[in-house]
């Protein structure tokens, strides 16, 4: 049983029967007593915080891709390029149209903003819903130059600090392996960090990008049927042995062993939402009594919830510091917010301190104290 798994059973989250089957959101994180644990953590030197903003470049899709543009716009289609800061735009004009006005600050910007990290910006942000690397590697047909990734990369050189990637349903991944390449030929300082994302359709589909057609009749407040027994099981297949974060891991520990040193980086806001998820079942979040709380529509696009939670991994991950004390997202009208910000902050954090491979070291938080 893994630390993550404890605390949600201390957290009371989890019934024995899904302890049973959860072996955990991080599988190659070792099991020990809270003692042992603390002790390690001590010895182990916090990793310094990154504290100028980082010059990013995206291929992402619709569960990552609001921490780089206005959170005020709906959600993006699936043939939707994005402006980062701005509103959504056809994909054929993006490359080449001016940008937009922004209408309201990118998520990821507000919370960097409050902590005083001046000079972030999103370089280019590749937008295709349900994408996957692939899909990214092979936008524009052969021709780099309509490719908003690759040719942010390219114009840029070693001034990208941060290459994102949203891995779909497939793991491994070869537009993972080709963007790794590229990085390591191009732009010998940039971090690769590569998010792993909630399911989705509750798994009960798979999105076409993947040869799926989608959800069948699942609704959103189907949402609300789901157990800690269902929570339970996504983590544990998420996290078995040979399963979808192994081979994650693998495959960037592959790019890395090219390059030399670490340059990739797993983004663990999967493991966030499904704490998250099984905290909301408990009752324990300030101001959220239903899953479909947390999601806009079937296939699982972000309420404010989840898009606060996702934006605190980024920034734990991206900076290598905690997000708790943040204000910027407290919501002044709603008596719950503060608490709850609070409360996605720590299990952010937390996430990130547990992921293998985020490269973040730090003091650990008690959730929801």
């Amino acid at each position: 049983m893994s630390i993550t798994t404890r605390r949600l059973m201390k957290l009371g989250v989890m019934t024995a029967a899904a302890g049973a089957i959860a072996i955990g959101l991080f599988a190659t994180v070792p099991a020990m007593g809270q003692a042992a644990r603390a002790a390690a953590t001590a010895s182990m030197a916090p990793t310094r915080p990154i504290t100028r903003g980082q010059q990013i470049v995206m291929a992402t899709h619709s569960f990552n891709v609001f921490i780089s543009t206005d959170p005020n716009r709906a959600a993006p289609t699936r043939t939707q390029a994005v402006t980062p800061g701005g509103a959504a735009a056809p994909a054929a004009a993006a490359t080449t149209a001016a940008a937009p006005a922004a209408t309201g600050v990118p998520l990821l910007t507000q919370l960097t903003n409050e902590r005083g990290i001046t000079g972030q910006k999103f370089l280019a942000v590749q937008m295709i819903g349900g994408s996957t690397p692939m899909q990214h590697w092979n936008e524009g047909n052969g021709d780099d130059s309509k490719n908003r990734a690759k040719a942010a990369l390219s114009a840029n050189g070693d001034k990208v600090d941060v290459f994102t990637m949203s891995p779909n349903a497939i793991m491994p991944e070869p537009g993972i392996d080709n963007f790794g390449n590229y990085i390591i030929a191009h732009n010998k300082n940039a971090r690769i960090m590569v998010q792993n994302s909630w399911g989705s359709y509750d798994g009960h589909g798979t999105t076409p990008a993947v040869g799926g057609t989608g959800g069948g009749s699942f609704t959103n407040a189907d949402r609300d049927k789901a157990t800690i027994g269902d929570v339970a099981g996504w983590i544990a297949s998420l996290a078995a042995p040979g399963g979808y974060l192994e081979r994650l891991r693998t495959q960037l520990d592959g790019i890395n062993k090219r390059a030399g040193h670490q340059i990739a980086y797993v983004v663990p806001s999967g493991q966030a939402v499904y704490t998250l998820r099984a905290l909301v079942i408990q009752g324990k979040v300030p101001g959220l009594t239903k899953q479909s709380d947390m999601h806009l529509d079937p296939i699982g696009h972000p309420k404010p919830p989840v898009a606060h939670l996702v934006a605190y991994v980024w920034f734990a991950a991206m900076y290598r510091q905690s997000p708790v004390g943040l204000k910027v997202l407290v919501d002044k009208n709603d008596p719950t917010s503060a608490a709850r910000e609070k409360m996605l902050q720590q299990i952010a954090w937390d996430a990130v301190l547990n992921e293998p491979m985020s490269g973040v070291r730090g003091t650990p938080v008690t959730v929801g104290a």
